[in-house]
């Protein structure tokens, strides 16, 4: 009966610390390393610790945070002290940094990750304390894995917390009133465009537009898998045909009479808000989570993002946030179980409910509870929000902020009248400048 408690014991504190592999119950070896676990995990948990969070998101707030991360990381761990250090005025990043304040989780999501983790040289290689606790991997949905593996050269900064990819909005009422079919799951970029080019149309004096889109994160997650940088030369990839073939896939469509940037200048706000405040925009693609900004203030929902017709059952690329172990930590192993915790079925059920996409590679079971907390989105057609399957993940180096931000101009300068060609090349010569100056 006694081995048969220690095995028991050692299970449930497998599922607590997230120490799968090496918590084998069986054998004298399993179970040497059971109780040792158990000894380590006991006294990092129970040890009073304060541990610095700060989120690369503007805007958030102490209250956000808690509601989101904080209450049920103080339930699990009540002898922790969480503080938050909200983005905004005077606490930017380089100033939290210049002060001293130490930074011990810093949440970001890996489109991200190069403005923040790698700018200001934060990151570290947790492999240490994944193998110290014996964490597993395996658990988690292979891409998150592998966008860490390639972003720290086979080690790894950070544990997923959630993960979100892009989807496909569209305003119903507009829809209804010039009595055109709704977009469906499975439709072809060929046929959104030709659906885009319907909506567009003016109305009683006004300019409907038949989609607007978030290119950044588009571009980011792309079906093709081009990436924005060459990871073994450190060069813009712009003009490399999976790159072109992406960036004029999206670019078509602000060609479309009457669908075009608004003074020939693009922003994302410029591109979302029409559709939910003004609500002169039919489609709008963009990460699946702008669904939580969109609430009941139109008549909306949801389909899957279009795909390309070569490749019909391929979706747009997962775009994971990760709790990242600051370099400049004093409490490496507290942290640790902090973002362990946050991967567990647990939270992961708990976030899940309030509508984020879990991060765990079985999540059928996990995912019926998607939203229940959220009576708006519980009654959205949900299951477009993830794709069937995620493209393979783009290498997001630490120039992928300027490869974003000359991109972008290359849009921009399409817009204006210069031809694509003309425009991606001189956008990734700006951007090798740049780039090599960083370097410098």
């Amino acid at each position: 009966m006694r081995i048969k408690s220690k095995r028991l014991s050692g299970l449930i504190l497998c599922a607590i610390a997230m120490s799968l592999p090496g918590c084998e119950p069986s054998g004298t070896d399993g179970e040497a390393k059971t109780v040792k676990g158990e000894d380590l995990v006991k006294k990092v948990s129970e040890t009073p610790t304060e541990l610095v969070f700060y989120v690369c998101v503007n805007g958030w707030t102490e209250e956000q945070f808690m509601s989101t991360y904080g209450n049920q990381i103080k339930k699990k761990f009540p002898n922790y002290t969480l503080k938050f250090i909200p983005q905004k005025d005077a606490q930017t990043l380089p100033s939290v940094i210049t002060s001293g304040q130490t930074i011990d989780i810093l949440i970001t999501s890996i489109g991200l990750t190069s403005n923040f983790l790698l700018a200001y040289e934060m990151q570290d290689d947790i492999s240490g304390l994944i193998k110290k606790y014996n964490y597993d991997l395996s658990r988690l949905e292979p891409s998150t894995v592998d966008i860490q593996r390639q972003l720290a050269g086979g080690g790894i900064y950070g544990l997923p917390v959630s993960t979100t990819s892009a989807a496909l909005f569209y305003n119903k009422a507009l829809f209804d009133k010039f009595g055109v079919p709704y977009p469906r799951d499975g439709m072809t970029w060929d046929e959104i465009y030709a659906l885009a080019k319907t909506m567009t149309r003016t109305d009683n004096g006004q300019q409907i537009k038949g989609m607007t889109m978030s290119v950044q994160h588009l571009m980011q997650l792309n079906q093709l898998s081009a990436p924005h940088i060459d990871s073994k030369t450190s060069k813009a990839a712009f003009t490399v045909d999976s790159f072109r073939q992406a960036f004029g896939n999206l670019t078509r469509f602000y060609s479309i009479p009457g669908n075009g940037l608004l003074n020939n200048q693009y922003n994302l706000v410029s591109q979302q808000e029409p559709f939910y405040k003004d609500q002169n925009v039919a489609m709008f693609a963009a990460l699946s989570t702008t669904a939580r900004v969109f609430k009941d203030a139109l008549d909306w929902d949801i389909v899957q993002l279009p795909v390309y017709k070569e490749k019909p059952n391929i979706g747009p690329q997962s775009y994971p946030t990760y709790f990242y172990l600051s370099k400049g930590s004093k409490n490496k192993d507290a942290a640790f179980q902090v973002m362990s915790y946050v991967t567990s079925d647990e939270f992961q059920d708990f976030i899940v409910r309030d509508g984020y996409s879990s991060i765990l590679k079985n999540q059928a079971s996990i995912m019926n509870h998607f939203a229940s907390n959220d009576p708006v989105l519980a009654h959205k057609h949900v299951k477009s929000l993830l794709p069937e399957k995620f493209a393979d993940p783009t290498e997001k180096t630490k120039y992928q902020a300027i490869a974003d931000k000359e991109m972008l101009a290359a849009l921009v300068d399409i817009a204006s009248g210069k031809d694509e060609n003309t425009a991606l090349r001189e956008a990734e010569e700006r951007a090798n400048k740049a780039i090599e100056a960083t370097k410098k």
